[in-house]
């Protein structure tokens, strides 16, 4: 009887890490793939520590073979795409390149506004219901903020459905909370959220209950439309308060109970009875939010298998379908698609997302995003990109900034309110030319209008990070300007150019105009009638 001798791998990823498991070291490893959770290998961490063990670098105990399973068979670094996709390590590695001394840490700056501070005293109990935290017409009146400036965008929850529930649930004589208080929770938070520059008390006393009622149901094998509707809000609200793990985290426990709910399905699972649409908006919402967010952190994202359902259908006044449009170009910059890792195919689909004309600002700004994150991927599948994709960048970067500083004046903290002008400026320098140069004003006005509109540690984190970058940039500049100038002061010229004695009867009048004090006049000088002139 022969054994089957089972192969170890060098490094487990970190979810196998964290629950002690054996790791195959696939990607996704067999745990990963059964679990259907985001399959990440830290490698930074993993060298750090046989450095530390080894006491010098280059002497790991089981150091990685060159060749990783993260290699796909062109010899394509998927670990490297996931980066790429990362708008922080981008930001590490352009200030790496401005100035390796001085550069910012590898952060994810301007992730969002910022959190809404600390929640206060209160005396309410933990056991605290949406009725014991705010009254009816505050429901209300919270639900019609919502309405008014979520739903055009984030449009999953039927108003005349949540208008019953409310009242409902404050006619009800009893107290006990169900599974769609998290529902009125979440729409309350959010009414608050965009109404108010700071949090009140009664904001986070709605979170937390959500919070509750939303962990209570976690167990359950089928959960309802209620509870997946409460988990949308609680992703949403997180990708726009708080830190980017937290909303990472709450975004993939949504995907599985997408999964767990059979939403993903077109005509399957226990919740068939679920108005088709909102079904369809609830999967398109859960892959947005967990898309982007494992994007901008450079981490995997949750891939249900089997996905049948259909498209949301478009309505009057209605945003959400433009902004799902957006999602195939979105994961088609998944690591483990070959199909985008060449310049030719970012090229087309920058070119693709490009050509459309969004018209709400919170939609500017998420093509915007999407548009940076194609050319990061750009920046390292090709050296040269092609200058008129270059100048329709710049021209939405700037449609964006002015859409920034519109939601900043309206208190409309979407997400991207500060991470697309700090993430426009490293790309006007990452471009370096004087198209997008002349654009790192506005960036920087943009980003001063949201920091003033939110005045939290991470805006000001934010803008102080961008003007770093830009005296960086500014003082690299300089030390060239100084070095070119020694040049030309050290060997004067006395002659047309190299080779060409200033002795020579048939150009010796000319170099002496050429190179007197009318030379130094560059403004009104024609290089081309110069170098086609004919001596």
């Amino acid at each position: 009887m022969s054994a089957t001798i089972r192969k170890r791998s060098r490094i487990a990823c970190t979810s196998c890490q964290l629950r002690k498991r054996k790791c195959s070291g696939e990607q996704p490893c067999s745990n990963c793939a059964q679990s259907g959770s985001g399959c990440y290998y830290d490698f930074q961490s993993r060298k750090k520590k046989d450095v530390k063990a080894n006491g010098k670098p280059g002497l790991a105990i089981n150091p990685p073979p060159k060749r990783t399973n993260l290699q796909d068979d062109q010899g394509v670094d998927r670990i490297s795409s996931v980066e790429a996709n990362s708008g922080a390590a981008f930001v590490r590695k352009l200030g790496l390149t401005i100035d390796p001394t001085h550069a910012p840490r590898l952060h994810m700056f301007a992730w969002n506004v910022g959190p809404r501070g600390s929640p206060g005293s209160t005396c309410l109990g933990a056991d605290a219901t949406v009725v014991d935290i705010i009254s009816q017409a505050e429901m209300v009146a919270l639900s019609t903020v919502y309405f008014d400036r979520v739903d055009p965008c984030y449009s999953f929850i039927d108003r005349e459905t949540l208008l019953h529930h409310v009242d409902k649930r404050w006619l009800s004589t009893s107290n006990a909370p169900d599974a769609y208080d998290a529902v009125l929770c979440g729409v309350a938070a959010f009414g608050f959220l965009f109404s108010r520059r700071s949090a009140p008390a009664a904001e986070h006393q709605l979170l937390e209950a959500a919070r509750l009622i939303l962990e209570q149901h976690l167990s359950d094998e089928t959960p309802s439309v209620a509870v997946v509707t409460g988990w949308v809000l609680r992703a949403a609200y997180l990708r726009m308060t708080a830190t980017p793990h937290i909303a990472w985290m709450a975004s993939c426990s949504l995907m599985h109970l997408v999964e767990a709910a059979v939403l993903m399905q077109q005509s399957l699972g226990p919740n068939t009875n679920t108005d088709p649409e909102i079904r369809r908006r609830l999967f398109g919402m859960a892959r947005h939010l967990n898309t982007w967010i494992s994007f901008d952190l450079g981490r995997s994202r949750v891939v249900l298998q089997g996905s049948t359902t259909l498209p949301p259908t478009p309505r009057t006044g209605d945003y959400t379908t433009e902004l799902f449009h957006l999602l195939p170009a979105s994961e088609s910059l998944d690591p483990t698609n070959t199909t985008t890792a060449d310049g030719s195919g970012l090229e087309a689909s920058l070119a693709d997302v490009l050509d459309v004309v969004h018209a709400v600002a919170p939609l500017i700004l998420a093509q915007c995003n999407l548009v940076l994150c194609i050319y990061r991927r750009l920046r390292v599948a090709t050296p040269t990109i092609s200058p008129g994709l270059l100048d329709r960048i710049l021209t939405l970067a700037g449609k964006s900034l002015a859409a920034a500083r519109e939601m900043a004046a309206v208190s409309n903290p979407w997400h991207q309110i500060a991470n697309v002008p700090f993430q426009i400026v490293c790309t006007c320098l990452a471009i370096d030319s004087r198209a997008s140069l002349a654009l790192l004003g506005e960036a920087m006005r943009a980003l001063h209008a949201v920091r003033d509109a939110y005045d939290t540690p991470v805006t000001r984190e934010a803008y102080s990070t961008a003007y770093l970058l830009v005296r960086l940039h500014r003082h690299r500049r300089e030390e060239d300007t100084r070095v070119l100038a020694s040049v030309l002061e050290n060997d004067p010229p006395t002659g047309l150019g190299v080779g060409i004695p200033a002795s020579d009867p048939e150009t010796h009048g000319l170099s002496d105009a050429l190179w007197g004090e009318e030379w130094l006049d560059l403004q009104n000088f024609d290089l081309d009638e110069f170098l086609n002139f004919s001596m």
